[in-house]
């Protein structure tokens, strides 16, 4: 009996936890914000700056169904994404490194108007 309380002790604060970080980690997302990422020649020379919003994966200034289906079928492993300049920086909308769920998810709070 002590060990079922203990378990569920364990896991109540576990999932509570879970639950903060990402909660957290969901409401800091830079989507919409404006940004830029730089333009090399082809010695790897900086030649200037495209400017672009996150979570725009398309570059169309508009951050709609696309650009989450975009995102949604690069984290599913397709690579229909690398043809768009910038995918990456324009992808990973926590800023965390890496283009995920938790990105794809903050795509869709924002269209949805949950994200604002």
């Amino acid at each position: 009996m002590k060990a079922k309380r203990l378990v569920s002790a364990v896991l109540a604060t576990a999932m509570a936890f879970s639950c903060a970080v990402s909660a957290s980690a969901f409401t800091n997302n830079h989507i919409g914000e404006k940004d830029f990422y730089p333009l090399f020649d082809k010695n790897g020379n900086t030649i200037g700056y495209r400017s672009y919003k996150i979570g725009d994966i398309n570059n169309d200034w508009k951050i709609n169904i696309t650009d989450y289906t975009l995102v949604a079928s690069f984290v599913a492993g397709k690579d229909n994404i690398l043809k768009y300049e910038g995918w990456f920086d324009r992808a990973d909308c926590n800023r965390d490194g890496r283009v995920d769920l938790l990105d794809r998810d903050i795509i869709a709070s924002y269209i949805t108007g949950r994200g604002k």
